[in-house]
């Protein structure tokens, strides 16, 4: 992120820019399916309470996601529009 925020703010190199989206795409990527393999380690399968839990954590997890990405989308979106419009 540091190398990101130099590469357009400081020291505007393209080269710079790239290399920070690729590592943090790299370390996105590495990250993101791990928290869930961990989280799903914390339930035990043998009793049907925690069975529930873990199901009712993956549902609450991509519920979350989802939730996340659609407002990613639209909220910006909607204050582009509404509060930040330059051709008033």
């Amino acid at each position: 992120m540091i190398f990101l925020t130099l590469s357009v703010s400081a020291l505007r190199h393209k080269t710079l820019f790239f290399f920070a989206l690729y590592v943090l795409s790299i370390g996105e990527g590495g990250h993101k399916p791990c928290v869930q393999t961990f989280a799903a380690d914390q339930f035990d399968d043998d009793t049907p309470e925690e069975k529930d839990a873990k199901s009712s954590f993956f549902n609450w997890w991509y519920l979350g996601i989802v939730a996340g990405s659609t407002a990613a989308v639209f909220i910006p979106v909607y204050l582009q529009v509404n509060y930040l419009s330059f051709y008033d």
